[in-house]
């Protein structure tokens, strides 16, 4: 007769061994490991193109060629979740919401609306900026050189840099005096620059005016305030939303060049696309080092620990100026690199 205590001591036993066998160490080797995550949210739109194909289109492909460089496979050791804004800045907020709800590791971003929109989202989860306008992100990082927050990165822009691009123009053009200052005022990265650069470009000798363009699809008003203010020069602002097409630079420097207009831009390719000249960000290094930046994140670095760091790159001018537009010889012209 079997009585109660036997068939709950059978019942005890089995329990127990299903719960050794749950326990036991190659139980435990058979349970998928919890992967580090990578939250990408990016201002553009998604690209099939390689690293180098067009950097303002997108830098990505560079980011991974670097992050697969030091290691890492999607899927194997890390994970990448992506969210495009597809240059529509309004919906950065909401995109950036919802990575931080997957709880990444880390978050990577690039320009400035990026970059305000993940440090709104969250003030514990390291994010990488590369790159972003200097003033928002000595703004959001509290120090460049030291970090006091969860954010650091590289700058994209800077007054320095905006200057001597000028100051090239002047060279090259010296009977330029009213300077048109394209921008998207839509870009924080670019609000405050005008009235910041007023006092240098008046020691240059120029004047200068902001014209205001949200959109490729006003570009021909753009186009027509410059006209009717008299500038007789350009500096067109390097914001994804206008200058990351190819079309759209080579729109601006055939329009520049039938009113006889120098056109110069901080965009790293303006220069072979029609414009004068190009002083812009050498984006291949910087995605070199947000990558190295990411990896140091995943291996317990804390932002804190990692300075942001200021990068200028080369000065591009165009193969051959057309004559018409009366320059002065290029043999100064970007002789020398910033760093």
């Amino acid at each position: 007769m079997i009585d109660g205590r036997t068939i709950m001591s059978g019942v005890v036993i089995a329990v127990l061994s299903v719960l050794g066998v749950a326990l036991s160490p190659c139980a435990w080797a058979q349970q998928p490991a919890k992967l580090p995550k990578v939250a990408i949210l990016s201002p553009r739109a998604p690209t099939t193109q390689a690293c180098g194909a067009n950097m303002q289109v997108s830098y990505l492909p560079c980011f991974f060629d670097a992050m697969r460089e030091l290691g890492y496979v999607d899927g194997k050791n890390v994970s990448f979740e992506v969210r495009y804004a597809e240059e529509d800045y309004r919906r950065l907020p909401a995109l950036a919401a919802e990575l931080v709800r997957l709880r990444p590791d880390v978050i990577l971003t690039a320009g400035t609306p990026g970059a305000t929109a993940a440090a709104n989202a969250t003030t514990t989860i390291p994010i990488i900026v590369g790159p972003a306008g200097e003033e928002p992100l000595t703004r959001l990082a509290g120090n460049l050189a030291h970090p006091t927050g969860n954010v650091t990165g590289f700058t994209l822009d800077s007054v320095e840099q905006i200057l001597k691009c000028l100051q090239y123009l002047k060279e090259l053009a010296p009977r330029a005096s009213r300077v048109a200052l394209l921008l998207n005022p839509e870009n924080p990265n670019f609000r405050d620059y005008p009235g910041t650069l007023v006092p240098a470009a008046t020691q240059l000798g120029l004047t200068l005016i902001t014209i205001e363009a949200r959109s490729v699809s006003v570009l021909p008003q753009a186009f027509a305030a410059i006209a009717a203010s008299g500038a007789n020069a350009i500096y067109f602002f390097d914001d994804g939303a206008l200058t990351g097409s190819t079309s759209v630079r080579k729109q601006v420097g055939e329009w520049a060049l039938k009113q006889r207009l120098p056109v110069v831009s901080s965009n790293a390719r303006f220069a072979s696309d029609g414009g004068l000249l190009s002083f812009g960000t050498d984006l291949y290094a910087l995605q070199r080092r947000a990558a190295g930046y990411v990896d140091k994140v995943l291996k317990g670095t804390k932002p804190v620990c990692r300075s942001s760091v200021r990068r200028y790159s080369n000065c591009r001018s165009t193969p051959r100026p057309p004559r018409r537009l009366a320059l002065r010889s290029r043999s100064r012209c970007c002789s020398a690199q910033t760093r």
